[in-house]
Formats: C-alpha cells, structure tokens, sequence
C-alpha cells in the first residue's frame, strides 16, 4: 500500500469514527434534554447511550468480522435510528406553565389594505437586567409610511463575530418599531447556546419599541450595537416589513423550535430576503458568523452610506449614546439624531468615496 494511499485510509476511518462518536454524543443530548422523564432517568439513559458507543469502539480494535463487534455497533446503530425517528416526529413545541416575561405574548396581526393593525407590541421600561416593568400596546402602522429600513448587529461582549441581528422600521409619521427573531424562553430559563441545538426553546418574532429591543441591549446589557441604514426600495422595505408581521403572527398558530444554526435570528431574515427575490447574506456567515454579516453586507452595497466600512462601524455604533441617555419617549427621535451626526462628523473626515 502507498504512502498516499495509507494516509488517504486513515483520514477516512478517523472521519468515520470522529462521526460515530458525535453521533453517539447527540444521542444522549437529545434524550438528556427532551425526555419526558425526570432529570435523573434521563440521565441514566443518556449515560447508557455513551456507554453502549463506547463499547462499540472498545471493540473496534478486535477483528473485524468479532461478531462481538458487530452486535454493539448494530446496537447503538438501532438505538440511533430509535431515537432519531422520536426526536424529528413526536418532540414537538409545546407552551410551559409560564413564559419568560419578555416572551409571554406573541404579537397579534391584523393586515387592512396598506395599514398593520399590532396587538401586544412590546414596551418594556428596563432598570436592570432583572428590574424591569413589563409593557405593551397596540398599534397600527400604515407601510405606505415607511421611510427606512436599518440592519441592527448587536455582538456578545466577549466574541465580536457572534451577535443577534435584527430589522428596525421608521416611518413618516415618527413611528418606529424593531422586529427581533429570538428563541422565546420558559420563566427562569437562561438562554444557553447547547440547549438551544436541542429544541428547548421556541421561535419568537419580537415586534417592540425600539426603546424596549434596541435599549435593551446597548444601555442596559452594554453590549455594542450598530444600527446600518439599509439602501434599498420604498417598495421592498414594504414588503419585507409586510412578510415579517405576517410569520411573526402565524407562529403562534404554527410553533416551531428555535435552533442556534438551522433556525436563528440570521436564517430568518435571509429567508425572507430570499422569498421576495433578494440576495441574501451568505449561508456560511450568516450560521456561524453573524457578528461578521455587516462586513459582508456593506460589501454587497446594502449599506446607505458613502463612509468606508471601518468608519461606517463607528459612525453607526450607538450603544455609547444610549448609555447616556433614559430610555424614554424621545429615545427613537434621539436615536436617529445620533446616527445622522455622527455620519456626517466622519464624512467630512473621511477621504472621498472609491466606486463600488
């Protein structure tokens, strides 16, 4: 056998094995987190599945055709399939006793002509984290109206190419809303980034305020915010805006799972540019590195600005201003003020725009 070949052999069979573990590993997850026994069964079940893949490859160094080997693997492989089917088929989004606050209600839409008549839009004054007066109103929104369009990229403060993006809406008439796609918690659950890969949360358009969603994360998380005009149409900011509203409300008739890959907040907004004939952001990105996705779309020219990319993230990071100032009724006029001036301080220092 060659050289080439031997390494061509061994890259395989750690592929294959390197698999099999994950597969094994999945396995337990799923059960661990979707059960519907008490924590320790799960438990118990969860280890079992590891032990029976363990044998499997404990076996893996006896002969090949060690019937022993064979029984374990085919074991685990059955056991898999088992699980796999009850896991696609019958886990199903549920509601628990009692939501997280900031997600007990999902919003309510009414669409009449060119007016968007919203129930439970969210209005939460935040303190803290945790000090917080719940809120929300109803109100209605003419699309005819809408003026801009803005991409917002909020990261994690310890890892800049991941964060939670969102759509923000103004209209002519100084309304504003903020439409966020966010995993919907039961009470006293903290999002976390594994059980969110195995169906335990669900999927929630947030419509809010844009004092509630956007402060949120910049005054009282102190997580950066960028918030990126978008260059587009009249006609297509409606009907994005149309096309949300309409998912945010038929998923309180249709629940479905939230998932940190195949269904986040990136994948939805890209679903809806796809379904209405835009270029969405790259798959690769938009999975994995959503803290990434302004660099990319600033590329593509979705951003309306004439400021270079490097500029462009200082000019329209706003969570040191919203720090400096209540969250209040003047937040959104502020906001847009704040975005204005500091675009233009930086044009005039900025050298002079390179064709794209």
């Amino acid at each position: 056998m060659s050289f080439a070949r031997a390494i061509i052999l061994k890259t395989v069979r750690w592929v294959l094995w390197s698999s099999w573990a994950l597969l094994g590993l999945w396995n337990a997850l799923a059960i661990w987190y979707c059960f519907p026994l008490a924590p320790w069964a799960n438990g118990l079940i969860a280890f079992s599945i590891l032990a029976l893949f363990a044998a499997s490859f404990r076996e893996r160094r006896r002969s090949p055709n060690s019937p022993v080997r064979r029984g374990w693997r085919i074991a685990a492989g059955s056991i898999s399939v088992l699980i796999m089917a009850w896991y696609v088929f019958l886990v199903r989004p549920l509601p628990p006793d009692e939501w997280a606050p900031e997600h007990a209600r999902m919003p309510q839409v009414t669409i009449d002509g060119h007016l968007v008549h919203v129930r439970d839009v969210r209005n939460f004054h935040w303190r803290t984290p945790t000090d917080f007066t719940p809120g929300f109103y109803d109100r209605t929104y003419d699309v005819d109206k809408i003026s801009r369009m803005y991409y917002v990229v909020a990261p994690l403060k310890s890892l800049d190419a991941v964060a939670h993006v969102m759509l923000c809406f103004a209209f002519s008439d100084g309304q504003a809303v903020t439409i966020s796609v966010e995993g919907r918690r039961p009470k006293g659950v903290p999002y976390a980034f594994l059980p969110s890969l195995f169906r335990q949360f669900q999927l929630i358009y947030i419509i809010g305020d844009e004092r509630d969603v956007i402060g949120l994360r910049g005054n009282v998380w102190g997580v950066p915010v960028r918030m990126y005009p978008a260059r587009t149409t009249k006609d297509r900011m409606q009907a994005i805006f149309l096309d949300m509203v309409r998912r945010a409300h038929d998923l309180d008739e249709h629940p479905e799972f939230y998932n940190l890959i195949f269904n986040n907040c990136m994948n939805n907004i890209t679903y809806h540019l796809r379904r209405l004939g835009g270029r969405p952001l790259p798959s690769d990105l938009a999975v994995l590195l959503t803290g990434l996705s302004d660099r990319v779309a600033f590329q593509l020219g979705y951003f309306d600005t004439d400021l270079p990319f490097d500029l462009a993230r200082r000019a329209f990071r706003v969570d040191e201003w919203m720090r400096t100032v209540p969250l209040d009724d003047q937040f959104s006029a502020g906001l847009r003020e704040t975005l204005h001036r500091q675009e233009q301080e930086l044009l005039q220092k900025a050298p002079p725009p390179t064709p794209r």
